[in-house]
Formats: structure tokens, sequence, C-alpha cells
């Protein structure tokens, strides 16, 4: 490529969005000249929703030249003999011979329009009564959403460290496309794997950027993270995922998946790394507990199994992998987008789309835009009384894969029960719940013409139980980490003095420090003194939290991880007993 990759989306350029647009423009416009002219960008993601990456929303106006390349411009007509009119020459007729001096316009038939007609259109139809005259030239604008690696220059590293860059770049350009076409030669009739359209993807070395749909321009949304996931929008995601495990089964079974990539940890690997933070977790949950008067029993509890819960976590991760299959690693409530069946405002949507690419000014466009977001924000708020209302699921995708890595499917499903759901769904949908995986796991593998068909529900049954320590525990991490509004990552991030232009060469010897001490520490932290690193990290990153915790102001976080600890007791979590 001529123009240097963006780190971040400061770094964007037109120039670099004239050329990795250009196949997709090609595809969408067809014949014709594309100007990048202008673009915006906004943030994609609220505070502490995508602190591994930059998520950016990206609007790009396009100005497209239908009639050609700028050398066609303005060329003359063509006469019956092939060679051009001479320049300023009457209307060229359908036998290819010019019109008489002064004459009207030519028809899509090759004859006159009367006098006084109405521009001709590029097709040669009249347009309508009172219409401006016809233009070469449209403006049409791109809704896209940029990735890029986090601003955060210890984050970023972990990341690298952690191919979750290149993971996500090869689940986007190479292996949900693999996984459909191997579906498609063995089960055509099953429906494919669906993740938002890639429309421009690198990562090598320092350059990591994802250019992807903005899938809200087309009616997706997540859902409300406070709330909590309903029976109908568990069922889809839960089937979703079971049909992606399944798939994903045979297919390394099939092709040895991980001898082709390289990058993909296991998930025992994977998580194995997560362990000092659900030390640090626990911690913070027993100050917590040790707060509350009427919790002085199941405090006893977790203050003397603390350490055979992290025992079982390891025993967990280290047990041999019989099932295999690709999982998401993140698979919550955020990383889900529903699309509905005639949604509430989709309406405003439509039309407000349809004004924009209608629009042949910079200025309209902007007007246009605006409305849009506006009726956005309101459409955000009718879905979710949409929801509420139980409207038909059309679709869903997942989004998000840099966590993906290669493992038990429980840990995907222990993962979105235990930190999407309330314990009152739960309780009243469980075992339909887990009916559901397993039918809809089995049934395809076995279409697939897999021995893990035999995969018994009573076999499933006790796998599920065995793993729910795991569910416990991240569904707490993220009830802390993802609904408190102290912890610093859910907070919007500052402005840095830094970032004046004037302070450019002490930034760039500022951000050069912390590289040094970033490559320097991130291999300490896999030896032994780095689960002691990492812990004591944590402890601090707790602290605003448990303080939130003891203050009782957030009733929706306080209450999700009660019902957690008071669920895993009567599961009998907190026993000693080895697993």
């Amino acid at each position: 490529m001529s123009v240097k990759t963006p780190r971040c989306s400061k770094e964007v350029s037109k120039r670099w969005l004239q050329e990795v647009l250009k196949e997709h423009l090609a595809e969408s416009h067809p014949a014709g000249q594309h100007d990048v002219t202008t673009f915006t960008i906004t943030p994609g993601a609220g505070p502490g929703d995508s602190f591994q990456s930059e998520l950016v929303l990206l609007d790009v106006w396009v100005k497209v030249k239908k009639d050609g390349s700028p050398a066609l411009q303005g060329a003359s007509p063509v006469l019956q003999d092939g060679s051009l009119a001479p320049p300023g020459s009457s209307p060229v007729l359908q036998d290819g011979s010019l019109a008489p001096p002064g004459s009207s316009p030519v028809l899509q038939d090759g004859s006159l329009a009367p006098p006084g007609s109405s521009p001709v259109l590029q097709d040669g139809s009249l347009a309508p009564p009172g219409s401006s005259p016809a233009s070469p030239e449209s403006t049409v604008v791109l809704h896209l959403v940029a990735k890029f690696y986090s601003f955060d220059i210890m984050s970023r590293e972990i990341n690298k460290r952690m191919s979750t860059g290149q993971k996500e770049h090869l689940i986007y350009t190479k292996i949900i496309k693999e996984l459909n076409e191997f579906q498609a030669d063995r089960a055509r009739d099953e429906p494919k794997i669906s993740i938002p359209h890639l429309i421009y993807g690198r990562c090598t070395g320092n350059e990591n950027v994802l250019l992807m749909e903005n899938l809200k321009i087309h009616g997706y949304n997540t859902f409300d993270k406070r709330k909590g996931l309903d029976f109908e929008h568990l069922k889809a995601c839960i089937e979703q995922i079971a049909r992606i495990h399944a798939l994903s089964h045979v297919f390394y079974r099939d092709k040895n998946f991980r001898n082709k990539y390289h990058c993909f940890q296991s998930t025992s690997e994977h998580l194995m790394y997560i362990k000092p933070i659900v030390a640090a977790m626990l911690d913070s949950i027993i100050a917590f507990l040790r707060t509350q008067n009427d919790k002085k029993d199941v405090t006893r509890k977790l203050e003397a199994c603390k350490q055979s819960i992290l025992d079982k976590y390891s025993a967990i991760l280290l047990d041999r992998e019989s099932i295999t299959c690709l999982n998401h690693g993140d698979y919550w409530i955020n990383n889900i987008m529903y699309r509905y069946k005639n949604p509430v405002a989709q309406g405003s949507h439509e039309d407000s789309q349809a004004s924009q690419e209608d629009s042949q000014t910079l200025a309209s466009h902007e007007d246009s835009w605006a409305t849009h977001r506006d009726s956005q924000e309101g459409h955000s708020q009718r879905v979710f009384h949409a929801h509420e209302s139980h409207q038909e699921i059309e679709a869903l995708k997942i989004i998000d894969w840099g966590n993906s890595s290669w493992g038990k499917p429980m840990f995907d499903l222990q993962y979105i029960l235990y930190t999407s759901t309330t314990r009152t769904i739960r309780n009243a949908h469980l075992d339909h719940l887990l009916h559901l995986y397993h039918s809809t796991f089995t049934k395809l593998v076995a279409k697939l013409g897999s021995s893990a068909a035999s995969w018994s529900y009573e076999q499933f049954k006790l796998e599920w139980e065995r793993t729910c320590t795991v569910g416990f525990l991240f569904g707490c991490i993220m009830t802390l980490g993802t609904l408190s509004t102290s912890n610093p990552v859910n907070k919007a991030s500052q402005p840095s003095f830094l970032d004046k232009p004037i302070l450019l060469p002490v930034k760039v010897i500022v951000d050069g420090i912390k590289l040094g001490m970033a490559r320097l520490l991130l291999p300490l932290l896999e030896k032994p003194i780095g689960e002691f690193l990492i812990k004591n990290t944590f402890h601090h990153t707790f602290k605003p939290i448990h303080e939130e915790l003891c203050s009782g102001q957030n009733e929706i976080m306080n209450t999700r991880l009660m019902d957690l600890i008071c669920e895993a007791d009567e599961k009998g979590i907190f026993s000693t007993e080895s697993i």
C-alpha cells in the first residue's frame, strides 16, 4: 500500500480512505470515479465498553462521477461514423447524425424531446416536471466502524502478545468464510454464521485496523447491559453460539485447524492468565461481604474456600478436552447485536439514510446526519421498549472476536449465562436453554457427520455442573467491571496536556518510555512473579469498586453480585471439597 496505515483514528486521512475504499466503491458504484471529499469520526463505544481497542464510527462522504473517468468529462458526443462531434455541436440523434442547431434534448428512443420539456436523465427519460438539471455527479455517504489497537500502550502491547488483533483479522478475513464453505459442502440448507461485513483489514506488526459496516445503520442494536438478556434474546444467542461450536468442532477435527493458525491459544491457556485477576476479585468480594451484617454465614464460607475455588478453576482449565471448538471468548451482552422484524422507528432509520444518499451537497448531508443521529438515539430507547413488547428477533450478529480461542464449549455458555442475565431469568429458564444448546449442537454435528452427535444430554449436563465455578467467577468479574460507575475504565478519558502540538516531542519521549517499560514488564508477567504483580495491580483497580459496593448506591450492580454469590452458595461452589 502506498499510504501509511493509521495506528489510531487521529491518523485517518482522506488519502488513506481513498486508497482502502477503492475496491468497495468499485463494487457498490461501478463505472465511475470516486473521490472522498470529507469524513467525520465519533466514538463508537461508551467508556469501558471497548477498553481493549479504539472503536470509532467513521462516516465518509464520497463524490461519485457516474459518467466515467475525468478524461471523459465534457467530451463531445460520438457520431455515426465513430468520430467525435465538433465542440459545441447539437445533440446526436439515434441514427448517429447531429440534430439541427438549437434542438431539444434527445430522449431514450433517440427522438427529440418536445420544446420546453423537463431535463433528460442519464437513462434518456424525462425528469419530473420542475426538476433541476441533471448532474453527472452525486454524493454518497458510507457509514463504517473502524477498530484500532487501544490508545493505552500497555493494553496495546498485551493485545499484541496475545495476538488479539491477528486472531480477529483472521476471523473476519478467512476463518468464518472457511467455516461457512465447509458447512455448505455438507449441509447446504443450514444458515451461515453471520458477522459484520469487513470492508478492509490489515494486521502486520504495529499496523492493526479493521474497517467494517456500521450495523446500527442496518437496524442492529445491542441490548441494555444493565437489564440483562431476557428469555427470547438468550434463546437466539445460545442457538447461534451452539451452531458456531458445532461447526467449528467438526471443522477442527477434519482440517487440523490449530496447525494452520498458530496464533489461536487453547481456551485453558487463555484463561490461565486471568487467574490472578480472579484472586483479586475474590478478595474484594470477601471484603465487601464483611461489611454486610446479614451475610456472615456466606462470608465465612467464602473465606474458608477461597483457595479451593482457585484450585477448582485451575483444575477445570487443565481438564482434557473431549469436545473442542472455537470459543468466542468474550460472549456477553455487548458483543451481540440484534435486528427486529418491523422495529419501532425503523422507518426513521430508512428515511434518514435515504435522505443522506439522495442529498447532493455536503451541507445537506450534515443536516441529514444530525437528524439521523437524533432519530437513532430515540430509536435506541424505543427498541428497549420493543424488547419489553416481545418484538420478534429477525437476525443477530456477533462482534469483537479478539479473545477467541480453541477449547471446551462450556466456557462461552457459562460466560453468556452468568455475565449477561439476571438470576430471575436463570431460575426460570436455565433447563430450557441448556436443552436448546445441546439439541442445536448435536443435530448440526450429526448432519455434518461427526461422532460428537453421540454426546448425550446427561454427559453435557455433568460437564455444565463441573464448570459452574467458571460461570460464577466470570459473572462476578464482569458485573463489577462493567456495571460499576466508579471503575476508571468506565469513565470517559480526559484529554492529555501532552496532546498539544507544541508538546509533540515531549509526548514522543514519554510514549517511548512507556513502551520500553511495557516491553520490559510483559515477559515478567509470564513468570511466577507475574501472578503477584497482576494480583496487586487489580487489588488497586477494585478499591473504588469496593467503595461503591459498600455505599449501596448502585443497586443494579449490588443486586446482580449478591444473586451470583447466593446462587453459587446454593450450588455448593463454596465447598472445600475437590472438584
